[in-house]
């Protein structure tokens, strides 16, 4: 019809139209922004408790024979002290102040609910290097505490002092110098070697306090080094993006060799 816009110019008229008034047109699909993967890494609250699990699987890697060897040297070569350790400490409180800080510093109601403050002030914190070492601290700590815990009613070694019998290994030291190491990986020298001070001095206090010997001590720094490492170690590692595949169990016909049979051949493949 004379004077009729053209179908397609309709169409076109319809396109303008709805492209000014941002209507949705059928031939429009819908933009999805990408995923932009999380700059944690693995270390996030969901996998919080499976990089708790990893943490205390990797202290038994190849990484950790090395530190083991060590700190199981230094302990033997420590444990003939321990005599004259504990004559020098139990003979007077030498430095009753250490003593007694040092234990404060290392109680379970102390360090605990420190490490749970850190995990929270480092997930508010935008500084990724913050985030990442107070979300390991919590995790070594949980996972020094299991193993030091675990050797203590194992071993069943008696206390200087006779209190009890759960003296191996030094928990109190294995936490400090768990979180020294953290400390040092993350900062360098200028937190590593305060913090390993500090953690010497919790060891020393211990001894000073005359509730371990000095192998005790000796063996928790070995710990908690060892803890820190294998926390660390998990949790740098990338996340796989393959899928893992599943097993399964199937069925195919096959014939005799020789042709004369049929038969059922199971495959598993895994």
């Amino acid at each position: 019809m004379k004077g009729s816009p053209s179908v397609a110019a309709r169409g076109s008229l319809l396109l303008v139209f709805g492209l000014t008034l941002g209507l949705p047109l059928a031939a429009q699909e819908p933009t999805v922004p990408p995923a932009t993967p999380s700059p944690d890494g693995r270390r996030t609250i969901g996998r919080f408790v499976p990089n708790y699990v990893g943490g205390l699987v990797g202290v038994f890697s190849t990484d950790s024979l090395k530190p083991f060897l060590i700190t199981a040297g230094a302990t033997g070569l420590g444990a003939p002290f321990d005599d004259n350790a504990q004559r020098y400490f139990s003979a007077q409180r030498r430095a009753k102040w250490l003593g007694d800080s040092g234990e404060q510093l290392g109680r379970p109601y102390v360090i605990g609910p420190m490490a749970l403050a850190l995990f929270g002030i480092g997930r508010l914190n935008h500084h990724q290097s913050f985030r990442d070492a107070t979300y390991d601290v919590a995790e070594v700590t949980l996972v020094a505490a299991t193993y030091s815990t675990v050797l203590k009613y194992t071993v069943r070694r008696e206390r200087p002092d006779g209190s009890n019998n759960l003296s191996f290994p030094s928990g109190h030291t294995c936490n400090a110098f768990a979180w020294a190491t953290i400390g040092a990986r993350y900062y360098g020298w200028k937190l590593g070697v305060p913090s390993y001070a500090l953690a010497s001095l919790i060891g020393i206090s211990r001894m000073e306090k005359n509730v371990h010997h000095l192998s005790d001590v000796l063996a928790g720094a070995g710990l908690g080094y060892i803890s820190a490492r294998s926390v660390m170690r998990k949790n740098s590692e990338p996340p796989s993006s393959a899928p893992v595949p599943k097993a399964r169990l199937s069925f195919a016909p096959m014939s005799d060799p020789r042709g004369q049979g049929v038969g059922l051949a199971a495959m598993w493949a895994f």
